[in-house]
C-alpha cells in the first residue's frame, strides 16, 4: 500500500504542468512560429534552432532584432543547400487573449529550384590523376548541392596532396551561382608547392631500447616522400606500444622540401594496480567474481612487462547452497620487440583450483608463445606451447563408464601446440558500428609436446558488423568448434550464458551425463566436441537518461554435440529476446531475457527461472560480441 501511494505522489508531481507567466492586460507574449512553404527543411528543427524559440519557451514577447535575425538564418539555410532564389519574409499576427496580446510569427518561403552540382578541381600535382581527387569528393556532378559536401571536401582534399608529398599546399575554394542556368559550381583551386621528403628524425623523451622501438614502428623514414597519413598511423602505433602517456610527432613543414621530424614522448606509469569484482546471475547459480594484480615495466629493460595476477569466484546456488570455489594465480612476462619490432614474445606461469558441473580439480600451467602482425596491422598471428597436469581430486559423475570415457579416472597430463589467426577490421573494438572479426583457434596435442593424448582442435569465428541509418547497428555472428582424437575433458566445448546463446544459463547447453547436483542424483553437464554457434543482434539506442540508454533485440542459435555426426545447422537451438544497456563511467552494463523457441521438451527443457519456463535472465558487461 505505502508503494502505491508513493507511485501515485510521483506521478501526480510528474504529471502536473508548470505554472504560467503571470501577464498583466496589455501584455504581448510570443504564442507560435509558423513557417509557411517550406518543403526541404524540416520545420520543426529549424524553429528549435530560432533565436525566437527561446522566447516562445519563456513565454515572452518578440524581439525585432531577434526576428531580422532568424529570418535572414532560415535564408541562410536554403542558400547552404542550393537553394539561391530564395526569399523569405516575416510578419507578425496578433489576437487578443484575456486581455493580453498573443503573437504569432509567420515566415512565409518561396524556395525556387535548387541548384545542380558541378565541381572543378584546378592546379593538382602529376602525382594526383583528376579521376583520384575527384573521387574523394561527395558532391557529385547533377545532384542537388549541398553546403555541408562541399565544405568538408576542402580538407579531405588537402590531406590527400599532402599526402602526396605536398605539405605546404594551398588551397582556395568557392561556390559560384549560376541562378539563370541553375548550376552551381564548387571550385578548389590548389596551389600544391614544392614536393617534400621527410629530414631527419629526432627522438626526445627516452632513449636506448625505447627509442628503437619508435624507429621500428614509425611508417616513414627519412627519405620517404612526405606523407601526413603516414604520421598518423606512426602516432597511432607509438600509443598501441604502451609505454608512453603522450605522444607528439611534429613535422617542420617550413623547411622547404625536406621535412625534418620531431617525436617527443612522455613515459607511462611502471607501475599499475589493478583490481575489481564482479557479480553473474542466471536461473540455476549466482556468482561472485573478483580480481587483483599488478604489472611493472622494469625501468633498465622497458621493453618487458613482468604482471602478477589473482583472481578467486565462487558460485552457489539461489538457496545459497552447493558452494564451488574456482582459484586461479598467474604470473607473466611480456617481451615487446623478441625478435624483430611488433614480434611480442610472452612467458605465462598458472595455478588453477576449480569446481566445475562434473568434477574438481587443480594443478599447475606453463605457457610460451609469440605473437605478431603479419603484413599488416589488422591480421595478427600467433603460436604457442602449452603444458599442464591437473589433479581431479572429486568427481561428481556416477556411471564409471562416463568417467572412463572422459579420462576423469586418471590425472590430466596435456602438452599442445597452440596456434591463431585473427582479422580484426572494426572500426572500434570496444563498440564496433561497422567492420568484421575473423579468427581461427587451433591446438595440437601430442606426447611430443609431454602431453598423455593427441588430440586436435579447430575453432573458427567471424563477427560482423553493418550501420542501419546514422546510429542503429546490426551484428551477426558464427562460431564452429570441433574436437578430435583422445579429447582432453578440460577442452570440451559448452554453450549458454550472456555472451553465447542466451536462451540457456552460463554453459548449460551442452551434453548432460548422470551424477550429482548438491548431493542429488541429476544430470550434469560434460561438455561435447562439437559446437555451432550463431545469431544476429539489433542495437538501437534510446537516448540519455542521465546516461546513455539502448535496447538490443537478438535471435541466437546453438548446439553442442557428443558427436561430430550431430551436428545440424538446420536443427538448432533457437532463442528470441531483448534487452536494455545503460554506459556507466565507460562501461556498458546489459540486462538480456532470452526466450527458448524450440527443442524444450525433456530432457532438454530449460531450468525454470524467476521469468518462467524456458526463460533465461543475464547480466552482462560490454557487447554480446
Amino acid at each position: 500500500m505505502r508503494f502505491l501511494v508513493l507511485i501515485s505522489l510521483w506521478l501526480a508531481v510528474g504529471c502536473s504542468t508548470t505554472p504560467g507567466r503571470v501577464r498583466k492586460p496589455g501584455d504581448e507574449w510570443l504564442a507560435a512560429i509558423k513557417i509557411e512553404g517550406s518543403k526541404a527543411l524540416d520545420r520543426d528543427e529549424t524553429i528549435k534552432g530560432l533565436a525566437l524559440h527561446r522566447a516562445l519557451a519563456g513565454g515572452r514577447a518578440l524581439d525585432p532584432y531577434q526576428l531580422s535575425i532568424d529570418t535572414e538564418r532560415i535564408r541562410a539555410a536554403y542558400l547552404r543547400l542550393g537553394f539561391f532564389e530564395v526569399e523569405v519574409t516575416s510578419h507578425i499576427a496578433t489576437r487578443t487573449v484575456n486581455k493580453t496580446i498573443a503573437q504569432t510569427v509567420i515566415f512565409k518561403v518561396v524556395e525556387g529550384r535548387r541548384s545542380k552540382t558541378q565541381v572543378e578541381i584546378r592546379g593538382l600535382p602529376p602525382e594526383i590523376s583528376p579521376a583520384r581527387a575527384r573521387s574523394v569528393v561527395a558532391l557529385k556532378d547533377g545532384e542537388p548541392f549541398d553546403y555541408t559536401a562541399y565544405d568538408l571536401a576542402k580538407q579531405v582534399l588537402l590531406r590527400l596532396i599532402e599526402d602526396a608529398g605536398y605539405p605546404h599546399v594551398q588551397l582556395q575554394a568557392a561556390v559560384l551561382a549560376d541562378k539563370a542556368q541553375g548550376v552551381a559550381t564548387a571550385r578548389y583551386e590548389i596551389e600544391a608547392g614544392t614536393r617534400a621528403t621527410f629530414g631527419v628524425i629526432a627522438i626526445s623523451g627516452t632513449e636506448g631500447q625505447l627509442a628503437d622501438a619508435i624507429m621500428g614502428r614509425l611508417d616513414f623514414s627519412t627519405g620517404d616522400p612526405y606523407s601526413a597519413a603516414a604520421i598518423t598511423r606512426s602516432q597511432r602505433a607509438l600509443y598501441d606500444l604502451g609505454r608512453f602517456s603522450t605522444v607528439r610527432i611534429e613535422p617542420d613543414r617550413s623547411a622547404g622540401s625536406v621535412v625534418p621530424v620531431k617525436i617527443s614522448v612522455t613515459l607511462g606509469k611502471l607501475r599499475e594496480l589493478r583490481y575489481g569484482f564482479g557479480l553473474g546471475y542466471d536461473p540455476v547459480t549466482a556468482e561472485v567474481r573478483g580480481r587483483v594484480g599488478i604489472s611493472v615495466i622494469p625501468r633498465a629493460h622497458p621493453l618487458w612487462t613482468l604482471a602478477s595476477d589473482f583472481r578467486p569466484s565462487l558460485s552457489f546456488t539461489h538457496q545459497l547452497a552447493d558452494p564451488r570455489l574456482k582459484l586461479r594465480a598467474l604470473v607473466s612476462a611480456k617481451r615487446l620487440d623478441m625478435f624483430a619490432p611488433n614480434v611480442t614474445g610472452e612467458l605465462e606461469a598458472s595455478a588453477d583450483y576449480l569446481t566445475l558441473e562434473a568434477y574438481r580439480t587443480y594443478g599447475p600451467r606453463f605457457r610460451a608463445g609469440v605473437s605478431t602482425p603479419l603484413g599488416a596491422p589488422w591480421l595478427l598471428g600467433r603460436v604457442g606451447l602449452l603444458f599442464e597436469y591437473l589433479v581431479f581430486d572429486e568427481v561428481f559423475l556416477t556411471a564409471p563408464a562416463d568417467i572412463t570415457r572422459l579420462n576423469l579416472d586418471e590425472n590430466q597430463r596435456r602438452g599442445a601446440v597452440e596456434m591463431s589467426l585473427e582479422a580484426d577490421l572494426r572500426d572500434n573494438r570496444l563498440e564496433p558500428h561497422f567492420g568484421l572479426l575473423a579468427s581461427l583457434r587451433a591446438a595440437q596435442g601430442s606426447p611430443i609436446m609431454g602431453g598423455a593424448t593427441t588430440y586436435t582442435q579447430v575453432t573458427p569465428e567471424l563477427r560482423v558488423y553493418l550501420p542501419v541509418g546514422k546510429k542503429i547497428v546490426f551484428a551477426a555472428r558464427g562460431r564452429l568448434g570441433l574436437l578430435f582424437g583422445d579429447v582432453p575433458v578440460t577442452e570440451r566445448y559448452y554453450s549458454g550464458g550472456a555472451s553465447s546463446q542466451r536462451g540457456f544459463p552460463h554453459r548449460r547447453l551442452s551434453p548432460t551425463a548422470p551424477g550429482l547436483d548438491d548431493g542429488e542424483p541429476a544430470f550434469v553437464v560434460i561438455g561435447g566436441i562439437g559446437l555451432i554457434e550463431t545469431g544476429g543482434e539489433l542495437r538501437v539506442p534510446l537516448g540519455n537518461v542521465g546516461i546513455p540508454v539502448g535496447t538490443q533485440i537478438f535471435l541466437d542459435g546453438g548446439d553442442v554435440v557428443e558427436n561430430h555426426a550431430d551436428l545440424d545447422p538446420f536443427g538448432l537451438h533457437w532463442a528470441v529476446g531483448a534487452g536494455l544497456y545503460g554506459q556507466v563511467a565507460g562501461l556498458k552494463l546489459r540486462i538480456d531475457v532470452g526466450y527458448r523457441l524450440n527443442r524444450t521438451a525433456p530432457p532438454e527443457r530449460s531450468p525454470d527461472s524467476i521469468l518462467g519456463q524456458n526463460v533465461t535472465l543475464h547480466f552482462g558487461v560490454g557487447e554480446s560480441y
